[in-house]
């Protein structure tokens, strides 16, 4: 048993060793703008750089990042939730070795996780929180209960945007609700499927009315062109980044994943993820 420590120990070495653990949530005004396609890929070169990744599909009833991946749960997030299975029974090995925790597709019950399920989730995950330097939160579109519940549980978002009109009102709508009622004040963007000058035209107009509303701060992470190799991708069940390395959506989600990874934590996540939920969900029960 000491030998078998020992060399766990050599695998993984104390955290003050290795880079801080970061919890990052990506989300969306709107759905349809390729947020599971982003969340997924930046997953496998974040991996594929080193980081010991998870992936949390928190589009909750209709969840499809194991699709994007190529994987096939057999157990899924209700198993976890209704005791039937444990983390590790529910975790399932993705490309480059991520670990995707995956929801389920069309379970009305999984739309709106109970407290007492939120609780569940965050004590049971305690032990795994070690396992991982990188937690990415692919939660479901819009402002529903679930999004600000994992957001708010983030150090971190992404905020996943496209040239359409629509996608900018709601991008606007998801700031000013998360930043208000789940604490998250930074945001940094993303344009998928626009051209580099789309994607700053879309920031420019979308700060233009931040700045004047509202006190969130947004910042312009880069873009990702519209790309038919990423629907050849979806085909086949592979992410791009592995199947089209040198596609123009490969080479700028390798931008993105760079600038996430060399960019530092914003803060420290004193206590880790399980007692940052459960302030989050004191900090709720504490609401009128």
């Amino acid at each position: 048993m000491d030998q078998a420590q020992r060399l766990r120990d050599m695998v993984q070495p104390p955290r003050a060793t290795r880079p801080p653990l970061r919890v990052i949530a990506v989300t969306s005004g709107k759905g349809g703008v390729g947020k599971t396609h982003v969340s997924a890929n930046l997953a496998v070169l974040a991996a594929k750089a080193g980081r010991r990744v998870l992936l949390i599909d928190a589009d909750l009833g209709l969840a499809n990042a194991d699709i994007v991946l190529g994987v096939c749960p057999t157990r899924h997030l209700g198993h976890l939730l209704d005791g039937s299975a444990t983390p590790d029974e529910v975790l399932t090995e993705g490309p480059h070795g991520v670990r995707v925790l995956g929801a389920s597709s069309g379970v009305q019950e999984l739309t709106q996780l109970t407290d007492e399920q939120k609780l569940r989730l965050v004590s049971l995950f305690e032990a795994e929180e070690e396992r991982f330097d990188l937690v990415l939160i692919d939660c479901g579109a819009g402002i529903g209960d679930n999004v600000l519940f994992f957001a708010g549980a983030a150090q971190e978002a992404l905020l996943v945007v496209s040239p359409e009109p629509t996608s900018l009102s709601d991008a606007y709508a998801t700031v000013k609700v998360l930043s208000a009622r789940a604490g998250v004040h930074a945001f940094s963007v993303i344009a998928n499927q626009a051209a580099d000058f789309q994607g700053r035209d879309v920031f420019r107009r979308l700060t233009q009315v931040t700045e004047r509303f509202l006190t969130a701060r947004l910042s312009y992470l880069g873009h990702v062109p519209r790309d038919e190799n990423l629907q050849r991708a979806v085909q086949v069940q592979q992410p791009v980044v592995d199947l089209y390395p040198r596609s123009p959506a490969s080479r700028a989600l390798q931008t993105l994943a760079d600038a996430i990874l060399a960019a530092p934590p914003p803060e420290a996540l004193q206590g880790g993820v399980k007692l940052f939920w459960q302030q989050l969900l004191r900090e709720r029960e504490a609401r009128p």
